[in-house]
């Protein structure tokens, strides 16, 4: 290609012997490294001697010996540029590797904490070691989901994730635009929407007696929305008080800069939920 696109510049009258082969030079050392852009440069000066030079004389060794220093100046930073870039590569490599090492980690952690919670809360504490269990299980698939190879998790994904179970009875709606969520969102998010999805099955509109829920996702000035409207099928009074697990919705959003407003009506819970997507 570069002898190719010399013969072209000659043929339209310029005269720039050498300076087509520097891209071959570059491009050889960035595959092959110093042999190869060695090889590249002293072929190319061998081209342009044999194919490009009719007398060489005095003219044309100062040229060639200009393109030879040339070279070796672009080898130099070319190499640099791919050692750079191998070792870039490696550490991408060692990264992977230690990525999957604390997800194996993590998630057999999780299932060691699920068993003991489970095993040392029996009797008249099995419900409440059953919630804990069922809320470290949506941990362990909130870190799947944000460490898993998929480049982009977005909102809807994540709450379809969650309410997959009720969709399919067509007891569950959810519509509006929807946006990308960074992993400490995922992380909390995932712990917010069980919460509230655990709830309407205990109380709400999932407990399977007609009710409905609908979700809307929306923007408003840069933050995102969620308004959860539960349809239920029966009266719905607020709790006397917050619970555990209101704490942990509060506390949850508040580590992406969110918020939740929580609205008993009679026709049962309304939630809005603001929060930073991009945490």
């Amino acid at each position: 290609m570069s002898a190719a696109t010399r013969a072209g510049l000659d043929h339209a009258g310029a005269t720039l012997a050498y300076a087509p082969f520097f891209p071959s030079i570059v491009f050889a050392t960035l595959i092959g490294g110093l042999p190869a852009a060695v090889f590249a440069a002293w072929l190319s000066a061998a081209v342009v001697l044999i194919g490009f030079t009719d007398r060489p004389g005095h003219e044309e060794a100062v040229n060639l010996v200009a393109f030879l220093a040339a070279s070796a100046l672009v080898i130099w930073l070319a190499n640099l540029c791919r050692g750079a870039l191998l070792e870039l590569k490696r550490n991408e490599h060692a990264r992977e590797l230690l990525l999957g090492e604390l997800r194996h980690r993590v998630n057999n952690q999780l299932a060691v904490f699920q068993s003991i919670v489970r095993s040392s809360l029996s009797g008249e504490d099995h419900d409440k070691g059953e919630a804990i269990a069922l809320r470290l299980d949506a941990v362990a698939r909130a870190n799947t989901i944000a460490w898993s190879s998929q480049r982009v998790m977005t909102l809807r994904m994540l709450v379809e994730a969650e309410l997959q179970p009720y969709r399919a009875s067509g007891l569950v709606t959810i519509d509006g635009p929807d946006v990308p969520l960074g992993p400490e969102a995922i992380r909390n998010l995932a712990l917010v929407f069980h919460e509230l999805a655990t709830n309407a099955v205990k109380y709400g509109a999932l407990r399977g007696d007609g009710g409905r829920l609908e979700v809307q996702l929306a923007q408003d000035g840069g933050r995102s929305v969620v308004t959860w409207r539960e349809l239920s099928g029966h009266a719905v009074t607020p709790p006397a008080g917050e619970g555990f697990g209101t704490r942990m919705i509060r506390a949850s959003l508040a580590a992406i800069a969110g918020s939740i407003e929580q609205d008993y009506r009679e026709s049962g819970l309304v939630c809005r939920i603001r929060f930073e997507a991009d945490v």
